[in-house]
């Protein structure tokens, strides 16, 4: 994994709130906007800002039915930064 893309994915997860919504998508096959902002507490604008922030370092998809948003984890991304992660436990 890129050092750049380490970086952000770090920052992605370094605030607390966006680390609470990426929990939230992993937990859900699929969640729309909406639910995260009903679950969350925040308002929609707010979330929104959260959510351009995962989806930019990579870490969340976004899929686009109508009006509505849906999020889901990108588990590539995941599994590279974990595994980046790893190479420093030996």
């Amino acid at each position: 994994m890129p050092k750049l893309k380490v970086s952000k994915v770090a920052k992605a997860l370094s605030d607390e709130t966006r680390c609470k919504i990426f929990e939230l998508i992993a937990r859900s096959k699929e969640i729309s906007c909406k639910e995260i902002t009903e679950k969350i507490g925040l308002r929609q604008p707010t979330i929104s800002h959260h959510l351009k922030t995962l989806q930019e370092s990579g870490l969340v998809n976004v899929r686009k039915e109508g009006q509505f948003h849906y999020f889901s984890v990108n588990k590539e991304v995941v599994e590279n930064f974990a595994n980046y992660l790893l190479k420093f436990t030996n």
